[in-house]
């Protein structure tokens, strides 16, 4: 049998791990919009990559809520639905302002 100490842990790695994933796709879509770093060999691709690794974040900080609540795996989630959103939001705003 484990501890609890163990199991919040776990919890607790898991939130920043989630929470993790959130912030560096904040800053490769921030260094790709503002150009940051010199390095954009990568155009748009952080933006399309934002709605594949945010459901990953998304599902470890369910998982870490679920195990103990813990404030990394509430940031994780939040902004990870955020980070899904936002190429939606951009594509569609685009198309609102710029036309087909």
């Amino acid at each position: 049998m484990e501890s609890k100490p163990s199991i919040k842990n776990v919890a607790n790695i898991l939130g920043v791990i989630s929470s993790t994933i959130a912030v560096v796709m904040i800053l490769l879509i921030l260094n790709w919009l503002f150009a940051i770093t010199p390095y954009q060999k990568l155009e748009g691709f952080p933006l399309l990559m934002t709605i594949f690794t945010s459901p990953i974040g998304f599902v470890l900080g369910i998982i870490s809520i679920k195990i103990s609540s813990n404030k990394f795996a509430k940031i994780g989630i939040i902004g990870n639905v955020i980070l899904f959103l936002l190429p939606y939001a951009y594509w569609f705003l685009g198309t609102l302002i710029f036309g087909p």
